[in-house]
């Protein structure tokens, strides 16, 4: 866990400092025997425990389905928009922003999109006496195009208590944002921003979004950088809650 724990903080710090470039060199065109399309890669580190690799995938390229025996691999996605898959589970989108952790022994593949490319930094862990990784078969046009898995619904309140003095100023970014939200982003199916009428400072936002990749994508836009840069000084607290809706009490919907 502190292994893990360790890596994300890296990947958080590597964020903030994307730039267009990619974070590091891409030194290598990866082979076309275990590749379709153009695959950049870089070794960033090697040692006797874990090798930690840089990819950039052009658009609609993508690896072949491999497998790490009796290794552990975290995939952590820096920049642009791709896919991954397991040996009989449904393609998956992944985001900048997403984390992925292959077990030993699954069979996989993951790659862009054909109208993004993405940038990827992989951890594998290092077994002495096994490959790196074994090749498998190419990744099919038909396996490519598949439909993507629909992930579940995300549904949080938000529970915001507001400095009065504030108040107005914090009214005009809820409104703002939330209708440019809902507006613009297909995954955004719902900002539904209530006041208490005992204390009009204390907030509630009913958010539901179409999965978790939807949400990650929501909260690295233009519009809600602004809310929340606009908005700092105005929260006195934040809460938010994750919860289940209930079977056959109805669905607000976009």
């Amino acid at each position: 866990m502190k292994k893990l724990a360790f890596l994300l903080s890296v990947f958080l710090i590597s964020l903030t400092t994307m730039a267009q470039q990619t974070i590091f060199p891409a030194q290598h065109i990866a082979p076309e025997e275990f590749n379709t399309g153009t695959v950049h890669i870089s070794v960033v580190s090697h040692s006797d425990h874990q090798m930690t690799t840089n990819f950039l995938f052009e658009k609609g390229s993508r690896n072949s389905w491999h497998y790490h025996p009796n290794a552990t691999q975290v995939l952590m996605v820096l920049d642009g928009e791709g896919y991954y898959q397991e040996e009989g589970k449904d393609k998956q989108l992944i985001r900048k922003g997403d984390v992925i952790i292959t077990a030993p022994n699954i069979r996989h593949w993951n790659g862009a999109t054909p109208d993004s490319s993405i940038e990827c930094l992989t951890v594998t862990d290092i077994v002495p006496g096994e490959e790196h990784a074994v090749q498998l078969q190419k990744v099919t046009d038909e396996e490519f195009a598949s439909p993507v898995k629909a992930g579940e619904k995300l549904v949080r309140l938000a529970e915001i208590e507001v400095v009065p003095e504030f108040l107005e100023e914090y009214l005009a970014f809820a409104k703002e944002v939330g209708e440019t939200s809902v507006k613009v982003e297909p995954g955004v199916l719902t900002l539904f921003s209530m006041q208490t009428k005992e204390d009009p400072c204390k907030i509630y936002i009913l958010e539901i979004y179409a999965d978790q990749a939807a949400y990650q994508s929501h909260i690295q836009t233009a519009h809600f950088k602004k809310y929340k840069e606009g908005t700092a000084k105005m929260v006195k607290s934040l809460k938010l809650i994750d919860v289940n809706p209930l079977a056959g009490t109805g669905n607000i919907v976009k």
